[in-house]
């Protein structure tokens, strides 16, 4: 028979998967897959289990995110197996829980301010880090994975490999990102900021968006701020100068206009005047 533990060690063998996303993944089959589908050969899965299964995970104190997750990594293991002829099963069907997880706070300059203050008292490194993604808009995985080959000092430039939709993209360097560069380019390190790639945002940070008190009393995950809203802060603050919004999701590197388009009652001004320029046309 079949099973789901034979599906998931094809699946990780013979998919390519970043070791980040490896880990995350191994982490939640162990978990929460394979416990509930051990001993069920995987030919017998009809949609109703896929229903009931849903329903457990909603009992298992787990966000409508986790379960969503869950569920599009049993989709893509099954898939696998149904696809590469590896057994005889037509796709379930997979009702995917509703989430709204977009992160809607960014810093304003007086917050951003305060953190970078807490870090410099804790640490030199977090601080420019922070302030690097502050002014690159760069995920923290980017930023990790950046190598000194990666940067060019006389064209201002970054190039990220690294990324989440698996597309490099080259982005320029202002003044204070590049002489942060500079100043790391110079310990040699095998990283841009270290020397064994950094894999996880330090208690720093943490430490410093608590004594900053940023997040006091606000019980919403979606207001709260850790480190990608560093990337949020980077993307409101050039829309809100004026920053034409099809630039800042280039620079985020985002492959659809829409998932930029979070960032546009920002601007709205730039609608207005948008349209009046027309007036100038038709009288």
């Amino acid at each position: 028979m079949f099973k789901i533990d034979d599906a998931w060690n094809f699946y990780k063998d013979t998919k390519e998967i970043k070791q980040d996303s490896l880990r995350r993944e191994k982490n939640r089959y162990n978990k929460h897959l394979y416990p509930y589908w051990k001993d069920i050969p995987l030919e017998t899965i009809k949609s109703k289990d896929i229903l009931m299964y849903k329903k457990y995970l909603s009992t298992q104190n787990l966000s409508p995110q986790s379960i969503k997750l869950c569920l599009s990594l049993l989709r893509r293991i099954i898939n696998r197996s149904i696809k590469l002829e590896m057994c005889s099963l037509k796709l379930p069907y997979f009702e995917m829980p509703k989430v709204d997880n977009n992160r809607v706070r960014f810093l304003s300059q007086e917050e951003a301010h305060e953190l970078l203050l807490q870090l410099k008292i804790k640490s030199e490194l977090w601080h420019d880090i922070t302030l690097f993604a502050l002014n690159t808009g760069l995920r923290a995985s980017e930023i990790f994975s950046i190598r000194p080959s990666a940067v060019n000092i006389s064209q201002k430039t970054v190039t990220v490999f690294d990324t989440k939709n698996s597309y490099s993209r080259t982005i320029p360097l202002n003044d204070i990102a590049l002489a942060i560069a500079h100043k790391y380019l110079s310990l040699n390190y095998i990283y841009l900021f270290s020397n064994r790639k950094i894999t996880t945002v330090s208690s720093i940070f943490r430490n410093a968006v608590k004594n900053s008190k940023l997040n006091l009393n606000i019980s919403d995950n979606r207001e709260k701020i850790v480190f990608h809203s560093l990337r949020h802060t980077f993307a409101s603050w050039l829309v809100q100068n004026g920053i034409d919004i099809f630039i800042v999701g280039n620079l985020l590197g985002h492959r659809s206009l829409q998932m930029t388009m979070r960032y546009a009652h920002l601007a709205p001004e730039q609608g207005r005047n948008a349209v009046n320029v027309l007036t100038h046309i038709i009288k």
